[in-house]
């Protein structure tokens, strides 16, 4: 069994939602240590690859709902960047252009 044969459209899906929700958490978390002033705090970077493994929705979504983040524009570009990739891959698997395995 090669490796490809895990990546389906499910997986995937399965992806986006789990890393979107640990997105939230890590808004919620930083929001959390920052209000607190609680030791050393999740660093932008780290949020910014949690956006472009798939959790750009999550930290948007956390973003707004812990209200963290959104006046530093310094912070919005890469994750707009993983926003556009992640839309991208959708609508190339929506259109055909890219076909992944149906689950088993």
């Amino acid at each position: 069994m090669a490796l490809l044969d895990f990546l389906t459209l499910s997986f995937v899906e399965r992806w986006v939602m789990l890393t979107g929700i640990l997105g939230i958490a890590a808004m919620g978390v930083d929001k959390f240590v920052a209000v607190i002033d609680w030791g050393d705090r999740i660093s932008e970077k780290t949020l910014h690859i949690i956006a472009l493994l798939g959790g750009f929705w999550g930290i948007i979504f956390g973003a707004f709902l812990f209200h963290h983040k959104t006046s530093k524009p310094e912070f919005w570009p890469p994750v707009l960047f993983a926003t556009a990739l992640w839309i991208g891959l959708f609508f190339t698997l929506l259109f055909g252009y890219i076909r992944l395995p149906a689950a088993s």
